[in-house]
């Protein structure tokens, strides 16, 4: 129970940092191409619970108005493995983003609030490659009936990556519980 739980509301909340990381002018799925990828190893932490696995989106269609993305990965839990199901989602290029329409995993009616607190650039080292980076720090808050979510996303981008990600910390408070996300991009490239 605590592991579905918090999987759905690391989700949700991964979802709104995508959604949120991008300036207005700007589209990180604008200069993707059928056959992209971006490849991420996650580690979340409750209490003094770990979950570890590998997260991929890859881009399966394109047009002018829109890309399809599929993302796709592997969870472990006290030893014990499982596959998230393959989700694909429809993201619109004529518009910007909109943190609170992104993700099918926010209830109906939720209220959500982004707001961006810092931003600088950073040259950062993940895994054995170096990243020149540009980096914005976000609270997010979001209600809805039963659930107050309060976390801080502190997110590195790059433009020579596809989806542009290249490593986020998430730090989660939900019913007197914290949560902390880290992931970092493992690979990336493209399929074609």
């Amino acid at each position: 129970m605590v592991r579905q739980s918090t999987l759905r509301v690391s989700l949700c909340v991964l979802a709104i940092f995508f959604s949120g990381t991008v300036r207005a002018d700007e589209h990180p799925y604008a200069r993707v191409r059928v056959g992209d990828y971006a490849t991420y190893t996650l580690k979340m932490k409750v209490a003094h619970l770990t979950m570890e696995g590998v997260v991929t989106q890859t881009v399966i269609a394109k047009t002018n108005q829109e890309v399809t993305i599929k993302t796709t990965g592997k969870l472990s839990y006290m030893g014990s493995p499982q596959v998230l199901p393959p989700r694909e989602q429809k993201i619109d290029l004529t518009k910007p983003y909109d943190p609170t329409k992104f993700s099918p995993q926010l209830p109906q009616g939720a209220e959500v609030q982004v707001q961006k607190l810092h931003e600088g650039r950073e040259k950062i080292v993940v895994g054995d490659k170096s990243y020149e980076c540009t980096w914005t720090e976000y609270r997010i808050q979001a209600k809805s009936p039963g659930v107050n979510l309060n976390s801080h996303v502190k997110v590195w981008m790059c433009k020579n990556v596809p989806m542009e990600m290249v490593k986020m910390v998430l730090k989660v408070s939900l019913r007197d519980q914290s949560m902390e996300t880290v992931m970092e991009l493992q690979e990336s490239g493209s399929s074609r």
